[in-house]
C-alpha cells in the first residue's frame, strides 16, 4: 500500500502533467468538442467564440488547483474537500464552454450562448443585415455581425475555419438579398 508521501508525489506528477498538457488541450479540445456536438451534414463551419477558450482555461486552472492542493496539503481530509470543490467548478466552467458555439449552414445560422441557454436557429430570410468589420477596434480577426429581424445580434469571427467559407458566405448573402455593410472598427 502507498504511504502518504508516495500518494502526495503522484498528485505532484499529475499537477505537472496538467500544467504541461494544458496549452495543447486549450488549443484543440474546445473546437473538437464544438464540432462533435454541433456539426451537422449541412453545416459549413462551427466557430467557437473566444470566451470559450477562457472558460476552458479556467476549467483547467481549477483542475490544476485540485491536484496542487492534494499535493501541497499532503492528501489531508481538508485538501480532499477543497479538491472536490475545485473539480466541480472545473466541470462547470468546461460544461459552460461546451455550450457555446456559432454554426453557419446552408439553411441559416445557429448559435448557443451558454449552458443554460437554448439553441437558437435563424434562417437566411430572418437576417436583416450583416456588417463586416475588416479591422476590429478591439483587434483580432475580422468579424461578421449578423443582425436579425427580432433585434438579436451575433458576432462571428473570421478565423481560419471561417475564412475558407468567406466567398461562399458572400454569395449566399447576395443570393438571399441580405444587406451587407463593410465598416472599420
Amino acid at each position: 500500500m502507498l504511504n502518504q508521501n508516495e500518494t502526495r508525489h503522484i498528485f505532484m506528477a499529475i499537477s505537472l502533467g496538467i500544467l504541461v498538457i494544458s496549452p495543447v488541450f486549450l488549443l484543440l479540445v474546445p473546437s473538437f468538442i464544438a464540432n462533435s456536438l454541433y456539426q451537422e451534414p449541412n453545416t459549413w463551419v462551427v466557430v467557437v467564440p473566444a470566451k470559450v477558450y477562457l472558460l476552458y482555461g479556467l476549467g483547467v486552472l481549477f483542475l490544476f488547483m485540485a491536484t496542487l492542493l492534494l499535493w501541497v496539503l499532503s492528501v489531508s481530509k481538508k485538501s480532499k474537500w477543497l479538491a472536490a470543490i475545485c473539480i466541480l467548478i472545473s466541470i462547470l466552467f468546461m460544461a459552460d464552454g461546451a455550450g457555446r458555439y456559432v454554426g453557419v449552414a446552408t439553411d441559416g445560422i445557429s448559435f448557443k450562448r451558454g449552458m443554460a441557454e437554448a439553441n437558437q436557429h435563424y434562417t437566411w430570410s430572418e437576417i436583416e443585415w450583416v456588417g463586416y468589420r475588416q479591422v476590429p477596434h478591439d483587434g483580432g480577426f475580422p468579424k461578421f455581425d449578423f443582425y436579425f429581424k427580432d433585434e438579436e445580434m451575433i458576432t462571428l469571427p473570421e478565423n481560419r475555419h471561417m475564412r475558407i467559407f468567406h466567398n461562399t458566405l458572400f454569395k449566399k448573402l447576395q443570393q438571399e438579398e441580405i444587406e451587407f455593410v463593410r465598416y472599420e472598427g
